[in-house]
């Protein structure tokens, strides 16, 4: 699906540096990405979102927020701190017997070529994420043996039943909330969780900012989506799969409605359903991609399995109403917990 001719996805060696060291390594990427945040919702806007976004950071549950501090005083970096809590992507992941797979969509332009893949070292072993620099949070992840796991956004909750003004309530509530956001309490469990139980313990019961939607597997063959409220969980055992809606489930009465986030959301959960009892057999290069799960807004693709060690990535970009590699298929394999 990608050729040479494109760009290959760089992997960084962290260590046991933090992220704003990916940024200081990279300045130019986040000033491309902050670029292409003002170029989505115009600069003042931007410089609007920054400035609330750094104050609500300011008083936010979070270890990251030094970080962010960190980027955004380099060069280009205004605006790291909206894109930092901002959620605004969506997404389909699919969970079966350890494996792992997501497309994350965005509607950021020109990052597909710009994905970058970094290793960490932490206590409890080595794990590695697809990310962009001047993130600090986790939105795709594996620790070999361990755990593999991703973050999707959840749709805008029902209130008024007006969409607009229901995205404005939820704005609201997040503002008046200081727990961590989800990407942030991602990277956390990626730092400090030894196994799959633990990890789920923290995706389920840490009080969150704002609702998430995880996607979780484990090295003994373990799946699990976790859909999150600020302080509640509904959890689906694999293999299953998930968008940007909350799927109906019986038992459920009291867990809120909500408005599709992305483009054809229930399609999109629909097949990833389909392609999820089948994720050990699906080629590495991703011919397998169709829409409604490959869109005009999808910027990566991951295929990942804790129990294997691989992690197989790929950078997309919109071409037309759909996207096509940005980057050539980077496969990794062998991964071992101690790096």
């Amino acid at each position: 699906m990608a050729d040479e001719s494109l760009p290959a996805i760089p992997v960084i060696d962290l260590g046991a540096q933090s992220l704003d060291r990916l940024a200081a390594l990279a300045p130019e990427k986040v000033a491309r990405l902050a670029a292409a945040g003002r170029d989505l919702v115009t600069g003042p806007v931007q410089a609007v979102m920054d400035w609330r976004s750094r104050a609500w950071l300011a008083r936010n549950v979070t270890p990251y927020k030094g970080e962010i501090d960190r980027i955004a005083a380099l060069p280009g970096g205004a605006g790291v701190h909206a894109l930092n809590i901002s959620t605004e992507w969506a997404c389909s992941s699919m969970v079966n017997d350890g494996r792992l797979m997501r497309i994350l969509d965005w509607p950021l332009h020109r990052m597909g070529a710009e994905l970058t893949v970094t290793r960490h070292d932490a206590p409890v072993g080595a794990w590695w994420q697809a990310t962009w620099p001047g993130f600090v949070g986790v939105l795709t992840g594996l620790a070999p043996g361990r755990f593999a796991a991703a973050f999707n956004q959840p749709p805008i909750r029902r209130t008024s039943g007006v969409k607009a003004i229901d995205w404005a309530f939820e704005r609201l509530r997040v503002h008046r909330r200081t727990a961590m956001p989800p990407t942030h309490l991602l990277r956390h469990v990626f730092e400090t969780a030894p196994d799959f139980d633990r990890a789920l313990t923290l995706l389920t019961d840490t009080p969150l900012s704002m609702p998430a939607l995880f996607s979780l597997t484990g090295a003994d063959g373990e799946a699990m989506i976790i859909e999150r409220l600020e302080t509640r969980a509904r959890l689906r055992p694999g293999p299953t799969a998930i968008s940007n809606h909350w799927p109906d489930l019986p038992g459920s009465p009291d867990w809120p409605g909500g408005w599709p986030r992305g483009i054809d959301s229930p399609g999109r959960f629909r097949d990833a359903c389909r392609l999820a009892a089948d994720l050990a057999d699906l080629p590495r290069d991703f011919t397998w991609l169709r829409y409604p799960i490959l869109n005009k807004l999808s910027r990566l693709a991951v295929m990942a399995d804790c129990r294997a060690g691989t992690f197989t990535v790929l950078g997309l970009e919109q071409l037309g109403e759909s996207a096509v590699p940005a980057t050539q298929v980077l496969h990794l394999q062998g991964l071992k917990s101690s790096g």
